[in-house]
Order: structure tokens, then C-alpha cells, then sequence
């Protein structure tokens, strides 16, 4: 599959954006460590560091799965991709609910990791907080699933459609909106369907469904 190299190059941004931060407060918490004497703050110092190991660590592994090619192993299972999901919206505004039961069977390879970079896509529209619905659809080749955002504040981009539909040029991608176009990529490479639509104040409903 050929991908331009300026989708690799905002990819990378993104990654290291998001990394940043987490792996920033691990080195704030060491550098505490070093000059503070007080047991309560050095006791604080190594909290932070943990929190932000811990959080740096959960990214690393939800990107590996959702972004690279450990996502792509037919060992990458729903289970897996829901564990993965609910740990990188841990700590955060938004809740993942809906988890079945018990798993859809005999899923194509690729679903699993369609399904859980798009919890992280569509966790992004709930600019307040709120809940992110997943509602699953049959079993097997055919199988599709449904991402439900609803809060007080829906961010939508205009652009998003057409991201979805993996037909946006190199020009109109950045750092903040190539996670919608991999979406679509990857939909596009299990042969499946991606829609979203704004269906009410504070609801935006995601689909994706196998092409007949």
C-alpha cells in the first residue's frame, strides 16, 4: 500500500504530541526527586512520575495496535482492542460503555483494530467529556459495529467525511486530522464502510459496516 511520505511525517507528529506530555511529567517528577528533601513532596514527585509511566506506557500500546502492525495479527482480538480502548480513555472525560458480553465471533482480521483507533477518533468529538456508546452488529465477514458520542459538546470537523472516506488530498491534512484519514485507510483495506453523522445536540453516531 502506498501512503505519501507526509502522512507518515504527521503521523509521527501526532505520536510524539501525544507522547510529550506524559513523558515530559516523568522527567519532572525525577528532576523533583533530586532536589526536594520533603518526604510529602518526594512522596508526591514519585506519584507523578508513576501516573505519567503508566500513561506514556498505555499510549505506546494503544498506538502500536491502532497505528502499527501489531493491530494487523489475527492474534489482535476484540477483547484485546476494547482493553486497550477503555485503558487509553482511562483517567479522562470520556467513558466507553456498551462492551458486549460476550465478543462477536469469526471477525476478519483488521476489525479489532479499525474498532478501537476509532473509540480514540471519536473520543476526540466530546470536547466536554461524555459517554462513547459501542454497539456491535453481527458476526463473522459481515460484522459492523456502531460508536455513540454524546455530552455537552460535540466537535465535529466539516472535513471529516471526506477524511472517513480515505479521498482527502496530502494538502488538507495536519497533525490533528490524519487520525481520521488512517481511519478511513484502514477501513478501506478490510472493505468496510465508515459514516458519521451528527444525529441531535450532543449526539454525533459513528458506523461502520461491512461493503456488500
Amino acid at each position: 500500500m502506498k501512503i505519501d511520505l507526509a502522512v507518515l511525517e504527521l503521523t509521527c507528529s501526532r505520536l510524539c504530541h501525544d507522547l510529550i506530555s506524559p513523558i515530559g511529567a516523568v522527567n519532572n517528577g525525577l528532576e523533583l526527586l533530586e532536589d526536594e528533601q520533603d518526604p510529602a513532596l518526594m512522596a508526591e514527585a514519585r506519584a507523578l512520575a508513576a501516573r505519567s509511566a503508566r500513561r506514556a506506557s498505555i499510549l505506546l500500546q494503544a498506538y502500536r495496535s491502532a497505528l502499527g502492525n501489531a493491530g494487523n495479527q489475527a492474534s489482535f482480538g476484540f477483547g484485546e482492542a476494547v482493553k486497550l480502548a477503555r485503558d487509553f480513555l482511562e483517567g479522562g472525560r470520556v467513558t466507553l460503555a456498551g462492551i458486549p458480553a460476550i465478543s462477536p465471533s469469526d471477525l476478519q482480521t483488521g476489525f479489532p483494530k479499525l474498532l478501537l483507533i476509532s473509540v480514540i477518533l471519536m473520543s476526540e468529538t466530546l470536547a466536554r467529556g461524555g459517554d462513547l456508546l459501542l454497539v456491535t452488529e453481527g458476526e463473522g465477514p459481515g460484522a459492523g459495529f456502531r460508536l455513540i458520542a454524546e455530552g455537552q459538546q460535540i466537535v465535529l470537523a466539516d472535513e471529516y467525511k471526506t477524511l472517513l472516506a480515505a479521498d482527502a488530498t496530502t494538502a488538507s491534512l495536519d497533525a490533528r486530522n490524519v487520525l481520521a484519514y488512517l481511519t478511513g485507510l484502514l477501513a478501506k483495506r478490510i472493505r468496510m464502510t465508515i459514516g458519521v453523522a451528527q444525529s441531535g445536540p450532543g449526539r454525533v453516531e459513528f458506523t461502520a459496516t461491512a461493503t456488500a
